[in-house]
């Protein structure tokens, strides 16, 4: 393994994970959650906790990385990148976007909001992973 670029690429994707969760759910989805203020832990406590997300976002780039280093193949760094990004939406994303929907007073339109941002997020970031961690051709 070359650990320079598993370390570039786990702190790539962390950057890109935690700048593109503010610009969906800081900015974008904003809105919606502040019209929906008993769904939620009051600002100020969620504040306070924040450290603990983004230690699991910490680990969640890590393992991300690590699973795609493992199960990287002989093929365009592109296409397994994309193709990487929609298994992880598929199994990280949707099933736990639909149990938060049947757990908290959400609309639908807010957890299909959720699915398709994070979908889209996911792929971007296996997108950079694939690339960060693609083989370089063999010297001649």
């Amino acid at each position: 393994m070359d650990w320079k670029k598993f370390i570039l690429a786990v702190v790539v994707s962390y950057v890109v994970l935690e700048g593109t969760a503010f610009l969906i759910h800081g900015m974008w989805l904003a809105p919606v959650y502040q019209s929906m203020p008993t769904s939620w832990r009051p600002f100020d406590e969620m504040e306070q906790k924040m450290w603990i997300m983004w230690v699991g976002d910490l680990l969640f780039a890590t393992v991300f990385c690590y699973v795609y280093l493992c199960g990287m193949e002989n093929k365009p760094w592109l296409e397994q990148g994309i193709r990487y990004g929609i298994i992880i939406a598929l199994l990280a994303m949707i099933p736990p976007t639909l149990g938060n929907y049947v757990v908290f007073r959400i609309p639908y339109t807010l957890a299909l909001k959720w699915m398709a941002a994070g979908g889209v997020q996911l792929v971007l970031l296996g997108i950079i992973v694939a690339y960060i961690l693609k083989k370089e051709p063999a010297a001649a």
